[in-house]
């Protein structure tokens, strides 16, 4: 090792980095295999967390028909929320326990009970507006008429389950940071599984309509649950100043939040410019291009969050050369999966859109364009969402934060309003696009500011 990335370590930590070094646990070193180790495991489970929505799509397109997939796009910012949350204090917890556990903190676990702490209080808060606020959020969310009640039904449901899916969060998070993506990924892929295999039976065989569509998504995180539990964790619940962390874990996961949060926004802005562009029709298509886009934002989600653990080692153990090759892996799995998506979506639009039509020449003549032009934004998002994990794996919160911001709330709201205006449905379609790429500007102006602030500090040294 270079005498360098020791320095400032005490000798107790300088062992435990040693004689992890020496067992391969986080050996960097000349090779891919621990990077794609954890990246294509961490693609693989988010890939298939995605699916369980996707899976919900296909049903209630094709056996409860538009209403209900109409009522399941305009619950969706609901089920964002409480993903949000669930990814803010897992990913929050988990940056903040690798770096305390690389660092030789006897005391890390700490983190593990804040993150605890935090999504007991805020299931609570969500199971109570499920009981007594469903109806109201329905409305509120633009649910009338006929679209109402299915819409009442999700959103309770939802919110009912909101524990299992925070917890299945915070678990697969510390797991994958506790050298262990392969469990993971598994946890993950576990439940994806258990829900198709219910939506199938309960709006199948059962015939149980929406509620059992969304009674089939609830029930999934469990088996999720289950498998992270039954392995043995290297974190375990602490009480050393477990206060402290909840701050710092919000900070830390803030970015991540604000990433499934935009899409709320997003869905929120376009259901409403549509209802007055389209109509039901506009918002059905736009659901069926929101869901395809859910497995396409997950994989590079995924991506993302796979290489985080890698740059909070290197992070922790000032190894800024390991740090730069990791980020630049990252970048480059980026855009080969963006282009991938978006030559697909250009590609074969009729056949994607076809699978929830339901064989509606009108709502497949929305879809197709849409789902065509939507989909470019995926040359670039990957590179903001690669960008914000490394910022905040690297305990640059806030610039983590800023870029999380501007890509899914400051930018994408006018540029919805604004081109929607001007060009119509294209127009709306091509809002996402837009604001991607006046991100990835933001984004790399912000790599410059730090690595220049770094050549700044090492050069007055």
């Amino acid at each position: 090792r270079d005498p360098e990335m020791s320095r400032g370590l005490g000798d107790v930590y300088k062992r435990q980095v040693l004689s992890r070094f020496s067992a391969g646990t986080f050996c960097f070193g000349g090779t891919m295999r621990k990077y794609l180790r954890f990246v294509s495991q961490s693609v693989l489970g988010m890939l298939g967390l995605s699916v369980y929505i996707l899976a919900d799509t296909f049903f209630i397109a094709n056996y409860i028909g538009a209403d209900g997939l109409a009522s399941l796009n305009l619950a969706l910012p609901i089920y964002g929320i409480i993903n949000g949350t669930g990814l803010l204090i897992g990913i929050g917890g988990g940056v903040r326990y690798t770096l305390r556990h690389t660092r030789g903190d006897e005391n890390a676990d700490s983190v593990f009970t804040a993150s605890l702490l935090m999504g007991a209080v805020l299931s609570f808060i969500y199971v109570l507006c499920g009981v007594f606020g469903a109806e109201h959020l329905a409305r509120l969310l633009g649910a009338s008429g006929t679209v109402l009640q299915p819409t009442t039904v999700y959103l309770k449901v939802c919110c009912l389950f909101s524990p299992f899916f925070i917890l299945n969060n915070i678990l697969t998070a510390f797991t994958r940071n506790d050298d262990a993506p392969g469990r993971a990924m598994a946890a993950m892929l576990t439940g994806s599984f258990a829900n198709i295999v219910m939506d199938w039976y309960m709006v199948c065989v059962l015939n149980a309509g929406m509620l059992g569509a969304v009674l089939a998504t609830g029930m999934s995180p469990i088996f999720g649950v289950a498998i992270c539990l039954t392995r043995k964790r290297g974190y375990h619940i602490g009480k050393h100043r477990i206060f402290e962390e909840i701050p710092k874990i919000s900070a830390a996961g803030f970015s991540a939040f604000i990433g499934e949060f935009s899409s709320t926004v997003v869905i929120l802005i376009f259901n409403y410019l549509l209802l007055s562009l389209a109509g039901s029709t506009g918002v059905a298509a736009y659901g069926i291009i929101a869901n395809v886009a859910l497995v396409a934002t997950a994989v590079l989600t995924g991506a993302a969050q796979g290489v985080q653990p890698l740059i909070s080692i290197a992070f922790a153990e000032q190894d800024r050369r390991t740090l730069t090759k990791q980020t630049r892996r990252g970048v480059v799995t980026a855009v080969l999966l963006g282009a991938l998506f978006t030559v697909g979506a250009l590609l074969f639009p009729q056949q994607v859109t076809a699978v929830f039509s339901k064989g509606s020449a009108e709502l497949t003549a929305l879809a197709v364009p849409g789902l065509m032009l939507y989909f470019l934004n995926y040359l670039v998002s990957g590179v903001n969402l690669l960008l914000i994990a490394r910022f905040a794996a690297a305990e640059r919160s806030r610039d983590a934060a800023v870029l999380s911001l501007l890509r899914g709330v400051i930018l994408v709201v006018p540029c919805a309003v604004v081109l929607a205006n001007i060009f119509g449905l294209t127009g709306l379609w091509l809002a996402v696009p837009t604001a991607e790429v006046l991100s990835l500007l933001c984004g790399l102006y912000l790599l410059y500011r730090e690595k220049k602030s770094e050549k700044t500090a090492l050069q007055a040294v």
